[in-house]
């Protein structure tokens, strides 16, 4: 997740192959290299628990085991030291593609979240459905924690302008998975009515 969370130096896990699924291999991946890093909100909670609501998500939505792997990975390459190459290597090509396809250009970091969230939905829109399908699910997590635990320092304003951009995200991704798009819509509109409240304003 984007700016929402404690960036520390985390060296490249050393991990062998083996025997276990994907999904497994990937999660110890994830849970490794993030080890130390928590989110920025008031509960401050391990950073890990964010790629894990997104694999919930995709799992209510029938996700294939690859999308699964990519989702507990979609944040290694940006937030440790860890490379695509790496991933690649370790996971296959099919995995490698996913993170790839989820991890920001470098340059997206130095930008407001306005033109950031902007940049993403171009980006986005170019990928396959896999990727589609795990950016959407981490825009919903995203969405319900901006909304109700929010990083310690943001207020309403900032929290509806980065709602506003995952929804312009989530309408690139829109079309593929029902569920998904369900449950974007459903916490994407709870966040809104909760920001409003926030800034005093009535529905």
């Amino acid at each position: 997740m984007e700016q929402v969370r404690v960036r520390l130096p985390v060296g490249p896990p050393i991990m062998k192959k083996s025997t276990h699924n994907a999904i497994q291999e990937a999660k110890e991946f994830a849970t490794k290299a993030h080890e130390g890093q928590f989110l920025k909100n008031a509960s401050a909670d391990p950073f890990i628990t964010h790629p894990e609501r997104v694999v919930q998500l995709l799992i209510d939505a029938t996700a294939t085991h690859d999308e699964i792997a990519s989702a507990w990975l979609h944040d290694v390459v940006e937030d440790t030291e860890v490379t695509i190459e790496a991933i690649k290597k370790l996971f296959g090509e099919k995995i490698g593609e996913l993170v790839d396809g989820l991890t920001d250009p470098t340059h997206f970091s130095q930008e407001p979240h306005r033109i950031r969230k902007a940049w993403q939905a171009e980006r986005v829109a170019g990928k396959g459905e896999g990727v589609k399908k795990v950016k959407l699910a981490d825009q919903t997590v995203n969405t319900q924690m901006v909304g109700f635990d929010p990083p310690v320092g943001w207020d309403a304003l900032q929290r509806l302008e980065y709602i506003e951009g995952a929804r312009l995200i989530a309408l690139k991704c829109k079309g593929i998975s029902s569920k998904l798009d369900k449950n974007f819509e459903k916490i994407y509109q709870k966040s809104f009515d909760e920001i409003r409240k926030d800034l005093g304003i009535e529905k």
